[in-house]
């Protein structure tokens, strides 16, 4: 199969067996976010089937997950069917967030934001921008080169989210054997933008 791009596409990547993406360790920046600050509210954005919300969740956080695939959704909430600290899934597209309010302590997005264009990366920022609390954090895991072809660099990063945003960290990373980074922002408090 090619590269996904639309929620079809997704879907039809979630109903095989096993996915490229689907790993199975929780990357320590993630646990780091989840333990840092103790978030009230975490939006996950790409949440696939569940994992990641679902080890925040256990942390004892507020988690929302949200992907386009609602293979995927459904996949995840199967998964946290028993479990005692839940998060919520929804299916939903991450450059058109308006069902939800806000405003989330953090969001994270491990592989998503890669897959995006740049017109809807810059609907993402808007997005992002809209639902994070002032100070709030965002940590991004994204591939060098976009399955689009767009590099993604730690200064193509700093050039899309600023100003609403700024970028505390970047760090390479060969997460899945991949040229990648792990970038967090940060949304200054009094930040209008």
């Amino acid at each position: 199969m090619k590269n996904p791009k639309i929620s079809s596409d997704f879907d039809r990547a979630y109903r095989a067996p096993i996915t490229v993406w689907g790993d199975t360790r929780i990357p320590r920046e993630v646990s780091a976010l989840a333990r840092s600050g103790a978030p009230h509210g975490v939006l996950e954005l790409g949440c696939g089937t569940g994992r990641l919300s679902r080890y925040v969740a256990q942390q004892g956080v507020r988690v929302t997950g949200v992907d386009f695939s609602s293979v995927a959704i459904a996949k995840a909430r199967e998964r946290v069917a028993n479990d005692d600290q839940r998060p919520e899934f929804t299916v939903a597209d991450v450059t058109d967030l308006d069902q939800f309010a806000g405003p989330f302590d953090a969001i994270f997005d491990v592989g998503c934001f890669h897959c995006l264009d740049a017109g809807q990366q810059t609907r993402y920022v808007s997005e992002v921008f809209r639902l994070l609390a002032p100070d709030g954090r965002l940590l991004i895991w994204a591939l060098d080169t976009s399955p689009s072809g767009l590099p993604l660099t730690p200064e193509t990063v700093s050039r899309t989210f600023g100003p609403r945003f700024d970028l505390r960290d970047a760090r390479t990373s060969r997460r899945r054997i991949a040229k990648s980074h792990w970038y967090w922002l940060q949304r200054p408090s009094g930040s209008l933008a």
